[in-house]
């Protein structure tokens, strides 16, 4: 695992239990804001990294979920599991 994956995985799991960031990002409309608010925390992780494991994660979530998702962010975070 590369050091910006990680880094996404750490920045996953700070907006599982912090819904003010969660917040953000369920509103972020495109993935630069996000690794920007990532960056902004000490998460520091690439645009291409983000998407790649996204598309990763979206292989194993079922249709429903994703067409649930109000807006990219949202779906980004039923991604990682923080959808709360």
């Amino acid at each position: 695992m590369s050091v910006s994956e990680s880094a996404l995985i750490a920045f996953a799991s700070l907006i599982q239990i912090d819904s003010q960031r969660r917040e953000k990002v369920r509103n972020a409309p495109t993935p630069v804001h996000v690794v920007n608010l990532a960056s902004e925390q000490g998460h520091v992780f690439n645009q291409a990294t983000l998407m790649k494991m996204q598309a990763e994660k979206t292989k194993h979530l079922h249709d429903d979920h994703l067409n649930n998702a109000s807006s990219w962010g949202e779906a980004l975070l039923l991604c990682f599991g923080a959808h709360n």
